[in-house]
């Protein structure tokens, strides 16, 4: 392995250590990826286990045969246990593992939350191991969320193949335009700049669909005083940084030209105190008194903010969140997308205004998306 990777290791070692546990059982890719390199989405589908331990000479990993090859150096600085898909169980090769290297009561953690840990797969396992785990998803996410000056370049590189999606959203979004033709530019764009393969789809809304702040792509066609809102994700190295932009298909109504200014105001209040050492909440704090002073109290519809990096399909959210009720302070080499999402259901309304955002020595630096601009009217209305 290379050394970053394994100074990782022994960091998520040192953890182990503090919760007093012999080892670490990881399903996430995420993990996965960040520990040992190991790229791989099929694990959300065909069980792998990484298992990281003070007690090993070196980690442990369960793995589907078919997915071996793909280790880095043919998983030099591993030792495998290859399992066969649907021949094999992957809870008992786990069970041996265990057994074979860890006394009767060793005390193991697993990242319980991991969407690659089903609920059938986990009571295999417990039943195959007779084990009790702890759930230690939290601690190990979080030692993502400081990043290194080469991830956070990697995020700078997924931020410039954004410009391009967005470059594409810009141009093709007019009167008559289906959101799938739409969301099909946008991908088509990201890939020529050389993006890999995003960890969740295009979100995208329009219209009387406007307040569906997580919806995608439909065959609906784009009409005058639309307003129109797309997330995305581009990827470098798995890396993600996330695009985010409303637009109005001709000139919006007077309401819906209200509700994204507020937006856009709440937007730039956050940013504008975010600073190293400041506490998640008080980067929030300012859009909520925007909001307050509108009639909008307690209305986002979504987080202000959450750090982003690796990802994998269903998700590229990491654990910290810019919120209210977070007083962990935001430090440099932490990178999150920071939003600020409005709906109103009762008129069929919804924008979304952010970007990612990376926290340097001297404060934010924007990595993607349209930020706080002024709401674009990408067509013109005949009337």
């Amino acid at each position: 392995m290379r050394r970053m990777y394994s100074e990782r290791v022994k960091t998520a070692l040192s953890v182990l250590r503090g919760l007093e546990l012999d080892a670490a059982i990881l399903f996430d890719p995420a993990a996965q990826y960040y520990f040992i390199g190991h790229d791989s989405f099929a694990g959300v589908n065909t069980p792998q286990a990484l298992i990281l331990s003070p007690r090993l000479s070196r980690p442990r990993m369960v793995i589907w045969t078919a997915d071996a090859a793909m280790l880095p150096a043919d998983g030099a600085g591993l030792d495998l246990r290859r399992y066969q898909f649907g021949v094999d169980s992957p809870a008992d090769a786990l069970a041996e593992v265990l057994a074979a290297h860890f006394p009767p009561g060793a005390r193991f953690g697993w990242d319980a939350q991991s969407a690659a840990l089903n609920h059938a797969l986990a009571c295999d396992i417990i039943a195959a191991t007779g084990s009790s785990l702890v759930d230690i998803s939290a601690p190990i996410a979080r030692l993502r969320v400081f990043k290194t000056a080469e991830e956070i370049a990697a995020m700078h590189k997924a931020g410039k193949m954004v410009e391009h999606g967005l470059a594409a959203l810009c141009h093709v979004a007019r009167h008559g335009v289906t959101e799938r033709t739409i969301a099909n530019e946008i991908e088509a764009a990201l890939r020529r700049a050389g993006s890999d393969y995003w960890a969740v789809p295009v979100e995208m809304a329009s219209g009387e669909r406007a307040h569906h702040v997580h919806g995608t792509p439909t065959d609906r066609a784009l009409r005058w005083g639309d307003l129109l809102h797309v997330e995305f994700g581009a990827v470098h190295r798995r890396y993600h940084a996330v695009g985010l932009q409303t637009l109005a298909i001709g000139k919006p109504d007077q309401k819906a030209a209200w509700l994204y200014d507020v937006a856009q105001r709440c937007l730039s209040a956050g940013l504008a105190v975010a600073r190293p050492g400041i506490p998640a909440a008080e980067i929030e704090a300012p859009a909520l008194d925007i909001l307050r002073a509108e009639g909008l109290p307690d209305s986002f519809a979504m987080r202000f903010g959450y750090s982003v990096g690796i990802g994998y399909p269903p998700t590229w959210l990491e654990p910290f969140g810019i919120t209210r009720i977070n007083s962990d302070p935001v430090y440099p080499g932490m990178a999150f997308v920071l939003h600020a999402s409005l709906l109103d259901e009762a008129n069929s309304l919804g924008v979304v205004v952010g970007g990612t955002y990376a926290m340097s020595d001297e404060g934010l630096v924007q990595l993607a998306g349209a930020g706080d601009c002024d709401l674009l009217c990408t067509d013109t209305d005949p009337a």
